[in-house]
């Protein structure tokens, strides 16, 4: 191979035979004396993370460059009697506009036409709720899982969870097309999946979305997954796990050393018997592996569908095992590429599939708020929040006995986006916020509320939070950091006094209020009504018209923080 840098080692397969091999800068193993008649590559595709993002952007990403990556190796694996595994682990469907309106069903539909072969379930999966209905709010006969029922009902592919525990039964849960593991054929070797969650996963999502449920540990209920499989006759066993870790290079699938060793799916692998699972498909960090680890090869491939991680398995018909695998570093998703030795194009069946529910997102997103907005109304990335403060005046309405509302407006599970000028469209709106947070209510004192707004403002967020119901004046002092909260009425709040402070439910679980056990103020109640929701009917509400001077007013500013390279807030 004329230019290509390489290294010779030793590598000892998962099946334990060491062997010879050539180590390419590419990343790949590519294992030497192997070429025996009756083994067959299983090549394993893995994707996680998506997030939704099922299109490309800027010439890169997108499930429909994937399919055209897919359909070369697909080839491939066709003239040498091989065959293709797709697999997903977790976190696919939230995030991307148009993945949400249509609660995953673009994805899902994607998916079916790429021949995925099973998925795992992420945290993210739980963040939709209740199924919606156009123009609806909740009720209490919604089921909060309802839209994740519908997702993987709808999919064409086993979605799998085998540590994903319903406390009223004790075991896994069970829901339409929701299964701990399959077993699939595989150029006619029978390979077992098995699907699980991090350990973390219920902490990562909406608390009122996943009551009742709980995750197991992953080890052991991947432990004795598999060994029920291999009892099946599984001859080979593959684990998709919404679980992961970070490493940082891969030009060495056996150097561990630029990971973290610390991180869950090693641990995992660790804890395993060895030679009981064959391959690891991993996720959830948004980071990449790309090693073995324990004798199991592990491949993760970032997120948001820029990437994907592919192991080869060669397995030896006669002796019934695994004798060689190759990992492959993250390939980055880029038309007009060449891989397998075809030109990478983009598959039009993918985009033909995702058409339909792309059609009726576009609908959705095209509906008319009957309110036009005077200019633009903005987040402001580090002084007072415009929109921030206009989501906060449409809670604090919400509520008629609420003293303050707080809301967050430039921050991760924050507003997205800044509304445009002109007529507002449920899209515009939906784009600026689209989680499905609950408002809910907090009683706090008056020292409380002056703790989280001062955490605030000395981790330097002066745009963190939009507020309602009070003016926030800070300043610098000879002792350091002096804040003052006002009433809108003019008196300053004082820390004895007692507040009804309204609030999203992610916000009141987050740091800004965790040295105040929030947690056990309030009781999540599933027909709390959602913030986009109460946002979209107080501004049909507002006479027609919104500006941004309404919420940010030069000459009465709701916040005046210093700024946040100011020595005090260091103090």
């Amino acid at each position: 191979m004329p230019g290509a840098r390489f290294t010779h080692l030793a590598v000892r397969t998962a099946a334990g035979i060491g062997v010879s091999a050539l180590l390419f800068s590419s990343g790949v193993v590519r294992v030497t004396g192997l070429n025996v008649p009756g083994v067959v590559t299983l090549s394993i595709v893995g994707t996680t993370d998506l997030h939704g993002f099922a299109f490309e952007r800027d010439g890169r990403g997108g499930l429909a460059i994937l399919g055209g990556y897919l359909r070369n190796l697909r080839h491939a694996r066709a003239a040498d009697g091989g065959a293709v595994l797709l697999i997903d682990a977790g976190d696919t469907y939230q995030g991307g506009i148009e993945s949400n309106l249509s609660e995953g069903a673009i994805v899902v539909d994607a998916y079916a036409a790429m021949g995925y072969a099973a998925a795992a379930i992420g945290n993210h999966e739980f963040d939709f709720g209740a199924v919606d209905v156009d123009g609806r709010r909740r009720s209490a006969h919604d089921d909060p899982r309802g839209a994740l029922k519908a997702i993987t009902a709808r999919a064409k592919y086993p979605v799998l969870t085998a540590n994903l525990i319903d406390d009223a039964t004790g075991r896994v849960v069970d829901w339409p097309n929701v299964r701990p593991s399959v077993i699939v054929d595989a150029a006619g070797v029978r390979v077992g999946i098995i699907g699980v969650m991090t350990i973390d996963a219920l902490r990562s999502t909406l608390v009122v979305n996943t009551r009742g449920l709980h995750v197991a540990p992953l080890a052991p209920a991947i432990e004795a997954e598999a060994k029920r499989l291999r009892a099946e006759g599984a001859q080979v066993v593959i684990v998709t796990a919404h679980a992961g870790g970070n490493c940082a290079r891969f030009d060495n699938p056996v150097d561990l050393s630029s990971c973290d060793d610390s991180a869950e799916i090693f641990q995992v692998a660790y804890a395993l018997p060895r030679g009981l699972v064959d391959a690891i498909v991993a996720g959830h960090t948004h980071a990449a592996i790309a090693h073995e680890v324990n004798g199991i090869p592990i491949t993760q491939s970032f997120s948001s569908g820029r990437a994907f991680g592919r192991v080869d398995l060669s397995f030896d018909r006669d002796r019934g095992k695994i004798v060689d695998a190759r990992i492959f570093a993250p390939r980055d998703l880029l038309a007009g590429t060449e891989y397998e030795g075809r030109t990478v194009e983009r598959d039009r069946h993918i985009v033909e599939a995702m058409a339909p529910e792309l059609a009726r997102v576009r609908a959705l997103q095209a509906t008319p708020l009957g309110v036009t907005a005077e200019g633009p109304i903005r987040r402001v990335l580090d002084d007072e929040s415009p929109l921030g403060n206009l989501f906060a005046d449409a809670m604090r309405a919400e509520v008629p006995q609420a003293d303050v509302a707080l809301t967050m407006s430039n921050v991760p599970g924050g507003l997205r986006a800044d509304l445009r000028g002109g007529p507002l469209t449920f899209g515009e709106l939906y784009d600026v916020f689209p989680f499905d947070n609950q408002v809910v209510n907090l009683r706090l004192s008056g020292a409380e509320l002056y703790n989280v707004v001062s955490q605030e403002i000395r981790r330097g967020r002066r745009g963190a939070l939009g507020i309602s119901g009070i003016r926030v004046r800070a300043a610098c002092s000879a002792t350091g950091l002096h804040l003052d909260i006002l009433r809108d009425s003019g008196p300053r709040i004082a820390s004895e006094d007692s507040l009804v402070v309204v609030t999203t439910e992610m916000l009141a679980s987050g740091a800004a209020f965790a040295q105040l056990g929030p947690l056990g103020r309030f009781a999540s109640s599933y027909t709390a009504p959602v913030v986009r929701e109460v946002v979209s009917d107080w501004v049909e509400q507002h006479a027609g018209h919104l500006s941004e001077r309404e919420f940010s007013n030069l000459a009465d500013r709701r916040w005046d923080a210093p700024d946040p390279n100011a020595e005090c807030l260091h103090q």
